[in-house]
């Protein structure tokens, strides 16, 4: 009986040994996101990393996260959007709390398609849809911000951009709707300038891939030379 008295090491212990079961299982599927973010600055072999959660996690709701965050990044959004439907798909069939947690982070990824696509009004709704459920997630602002701006809702755009400017987070995501905050209120020059210094600094943006970034670029000096 000796052996089942609890002291405060072992219980420390046993709630230490719980606690890192709890943190494994939460993280353990979310491995390869964790590694192809380490090559943030070297895309082909994120894109690997990405393309091996699909295979390896099957079926479930990370693979199909990891693998529409893949095709977003090489401008696929019609098959980024399939699997973000199947992704949401599981997470209904199989409502478990890590389901649960999945079901926004699928939708920003929507959002995502949806404003590099040009469906700007349809990004707007799933952004604004991911932002009540996690207001701690910037990126869903970001995308707000942006998608006014393309929207030419200069005024909106600011306000959801005053959201972000303080926080330390989603840098280039700031540089990007900066440019597109100026570039919708016609100050082509000043959007250009942000841009480049976004593909300046990085060479892999998180969720968009360069050729989004170079169409922006293109359209942009385009206009500015015709304003002039």
């Amino acid at each position: 009986m000796e052996y089942l008295n609890l002291n405060l090491t072992s219980t420390i212990a046993g709630l230490a040994a719980v606690l890192l079961v709890m943190f494994l299982r939460l993280h353990w599927p979310f491995r390869f996101q964790y590694i192809a973010y380490l090559f943030k600055r070297r895309p082909e072999f994120r894109l690997r990393w990405l393309d091996a959660s699909y295979r390896k996690n099957r079926s479930r709701s990370v693979a199909m996260l990891d693998k529409s965050t893949h095709e977003i990044l090489i401008g696929n959004y019609e098959l980024a959007e399939k699997y973000i439907v199947q992704g949401l798909n599981v997470c209904k069939e199989r409502p478990s709390l890590f389901n649960q947690a999945m079901i926004h982070y699928l939708f920003y990824n929507l959002a995502i398609v949806y404003y590099s696509s040009g469906r700007y009004n349809e990004a707007l709704e799933v952004a604004f849809r991911v932002y009540q459920r996690d207001q701690g997630m910037t990126d869903s602002l970001a995308v707000i911000a942006c998608a006014h701006a393309r929207l030419g809702e200069v005024e909106s755009a600011q306000e959801a951009y005053k959201l972000i400017a303080k926080k330390r987070s989603a840098r280039d995501w700031k540089l990007l709707c900066l440019a597109e905050i100026e570039a919708a209120k016609g100050n082509y020059e000043h959007a250009l300038a942000h841009l480049r210094q976004l593909m300046g600094n990085s060479t892999h943006f998180q969720h968009l891939n360069r050729a989004e970034l170079e169409k922006r670029l293109e359209e942009w000096q385009k206009a500015s030379t015709q304003a002039g």
